[in-house]
């Protein structure tokens, strides 16, 4: 069973080691680099399991410089597709296995009967903390798209939906539950603002967290990487 992570790279310097940890049960990991300014690439470079793509579709707007999402992704999972694996995996640099999803990854995927994997995400507010709001406690409809077969399914992102909008997922899958989930740093106290200042100058509209995402909370004991 081959399995191959796709993601995309951009000044993610202080996210690879993580992503490159958490998604060590890989037999690939195709990272595609929009352009990083930071040490991205050359922390990627000749790197173990590591093919590294150079992706240069970027967009200047507002003065923020970044790679149009569908683009992007459509880029990496067909550079995905095209070394012939099992499964796909598509993930974002700063988004990891927990430690039993990672132990488990490659059973999981082998027994699955289906052919796509959800999971939970838990988004993240520091290091400490999550948003339970975000998927509803739980609620099973609030599992996204982890994994697929690529032989049977055709996914990818809407071509004119700027920030990635996924088509081609399938509503028979396996469903991954906690004490398994994904780990996202996705906001960060000392970081939100400019953030929140990028998305919205690209066009994109961005709000605080705190305002839409509920109360954060503490993560849960089985909420580590190691």
């Amino acid at each position: 069973m081959k399995i191959v992570v796709a993601v995309r790279c951009y000044n993610e310097e202080k996210n690879i080691e993580r992503f490159l940890h958490g998604y060590d049960f890989a037999d690939l990991i195709i990272a595609s680099d929009g352009g990083s300014a930071d040490k991205s690439v050359e922390m990627l470079t000749g790197r173990d399991k590591v093919k590294l793509l150079h992706f240069d579709q970027r967009e200047t707007v507002g003065g923020q410089t970044w790679n149009p999402d569908s683009l992007h992704m459509n880029f990496v999972i067909s550079a995905a597709e095209a070394e012939g694996p099992d499964w796909i995996i598509l993930d974002d640099m700063d988004d990891v296995p927990n430690y039993l999803l990672r132990e488990q990854a490659r059973d999981i995927l082998e027994n699955c009967g289906h052919s796509q994997v959800n999971a939970f995400r838990l988004y993240m507010w520091g290091d400490t903390q999550y948003f339970p709001h975000m998927n509803r406690d739980f609620s099973p409809e609030y599992r996204s798209l982890w994994a697929w077969k690529p032989k049977d399914l055709n996914i990818y992102a809407h071509p004119k939906v700027r920030h990635g909008t996924i088509l081609g997922t399938s509503a028979d899958y396996c469903g991954i539950d906690p004490p398994l989930c994904l780990l996202h740093k996705s906001w960060d106290p000392d970081t939100i603002d400019a953030k929140i200042e990028r998305y919205n100058a690209l066009g994109l509209e961005a709000h605080h967290p705190l305002v839409f995402a509920g109360e954060p909370i503490e993560l849960p004991e089985y909420a580590h990487e190691n």
